[in-house]
């Protein structure tokens, strides 16, 4: 595991330019959002459908540049691993589009699973939907609906959010090798799904949970670490950073560890297991 993380982090610093599709996209998209905002509902449906195109597009060429610089980790010129996004985007962007269909549907399916089985065990916390939308319109109207609520609709309303939290640890430890597997393996995206599961619960199962946690807790306390010095415009820039490199390392980390416990076989790729 150390080896891994060691190597991941010298590639993520060798092809920094990894960070330029990801922090461009994220610019891009949140501009397109901003201004795809409101209209009527064909208007809406058009421009999330644009999204989930522009999404798709993004997914395919930046997973495909960090397949190849793990492919190619000694380059002369690092910076040319740009040249690669556009054929990713030509040979993956069907398969990326039915990774996100996928990944919508399993989230939907356990998020409703987490949603019966919440009503069934914690009950409803008793707030309306015109409450809960005149809270997130301001932090103040939040604090006033959250001193509005008694012990046991705080209690609720805490374990729902424990129970959303699991729901979220779930769903991204379960698809947490489909990216690799649908580059390396299996280009269906649908039959790459269950390798990655049979891949994820197989043979090196706690070592996969281990690499989960380790990404999870380092996400966690980055997270944490950004909302409390993040407050100005200096840190907030520097932690924007830093949030940036960390998505291009654990990304990097995944498709490596990936590769060299489920793909690499000596100097063979392995293809079946």
């Amino acid at each position: 595991m150390l080896n891994c993380i060691k190597e991941s982090f010298r590639l993520t610093n060798k092809y920094i330019i990894l960070a330029t599709p990801l922090i461009l996209f994220s610019l891009l998209s949140s501009l397109y959002i901003l201004f795809s905002a409101g209209g009527n509902l064909i208007n809406l449906i058009i421009a999330f459908i644009l999204f989930i195109l522009m999404l798709a597009a993004f997914l395919s060429g930046w997973f495909y540049m960090i397949r190849e610089c793990i492919k190619s980790p000694d380059a002369e010129d690092a910076n040319a691993l740009i040249k690669d996004f556009p054929s990713g985007v030509g040979e993956y962007f069907p398969a990326a589009i039915g990774m996100i269909f996928c990944v919508f549907i399993i989230s939907s399916a356990l998020v409703a699973v987490s949603y019966f089985a919440g009503m069934k065990l914690i009950g409803d916390v008793g707030i309306s939907t015109e409450m809960l939308s005149k809270a997130m319109e301001s932090f103040e109207n939040l604090k006033a609906m959250l001193l509005s609520l008694n012990n046991e609709q705080l209690l609720k309303l805490n374990a729902w959010n424990l129970l959303l939290f699991a729901t979220m640890t779930i769903l991204y430890f379960i698809i947490m090798f489909y990216a690799p597997v649908m580059l390396y393996k299996e280009k269906n995206p649908f039959k790459a799904f269950f390798v990655s599961l049979k891949d994820l619960f197989g043979r090196k199962f706690l070592k996969n949970v281990l690499l989960y946690l380790l990404l999870f807790i380092s996400y966690f306390l980055l997270s944490i670490l950004t909302a409390v010095f993040g407050m100005n415009v200096i840190t907030h820039f520097i932690f924007t950073l830093i949030n940036f490199y960390y998505l291009v390392f654990a990304a990097v980390l995944i498709f490596y560890y990936y590769y060299v416990n489920y793909v690499r076989i000596g100097s063979q790729i392995d293809k079946l297991c």
